[in-house]
């Protein structure tokens, strides 16, 4: 639960940072270390306390909505614990991320069309320009996830001798 505490405080703080020095780029960092602690995480009730909670934090910092990315984190961790099972392999959990980018913009366009009007090419837009670092981000998130369950079943395995 450490882990994803970190990760979740750094991939909010580069979503306030990578589009900043990248213009084109929309980050959805928050999306994959949601989806990789729902499958890595035992204790679901403090998952979800600790999502929506970031949530809100999230909406504090980078937007005038108070309470919106706190519910849609606690959607996208329900759906994550719910969906995947608990070993899954990594494109199964790569396509579910891409499945949770698509939908966590479908949301946000959903709850800001009075404030934005859109179109089906900036929706495009979205996704595509940010697909190549959200992958990357994805990467380091999976890889992290696996390679600290890695150490843990290898510490576990070390004492039961």
């Amino acid at each position: 639960m450490i882990i994803t505490i970190i990760l979740l405080l750094i991939s909010i703080l580069l979503e306030g940072i990578i589009p900043n020095l990248l213009r084109c780029i929309t980050p959805f960092f928050v999306i994959s270390v949601i989806l990789l602690g729902g499958i890595n995480n035992n204790d679901s009730k403090t998952f979800y306390l600790t999502c929506f909670i970031f949530g809100v934090i999230y909406d504090l910092l980078y937007t005038n909505t108070i309470f919106l990315h706190g519910f849609i984190y606690l959607f996208f961790a329900w759906l994550s614990s719910v969906i995947l099972p608990k070993k899954s392999n990594f494109l199964k959990v790569f396509g579910y991320y891409l499945l949770f980018m698509v939908t966590y913009v479908l949301l946000l366009i959903l709850f800001t069309f009075l404030y934005k009007s859109y179109s089906v090419i900036n929706i495009i837009h979205i996704l595509y320009d940010g697909l190549f670092i959200n992958t990357i981000f994805f990467l380091f998130v999976y890889l992290t996830y696996f390679v600290i369950n890695c150490i843990f079943k290898n510490r576990l395995k070390k004492h039961s001798y």
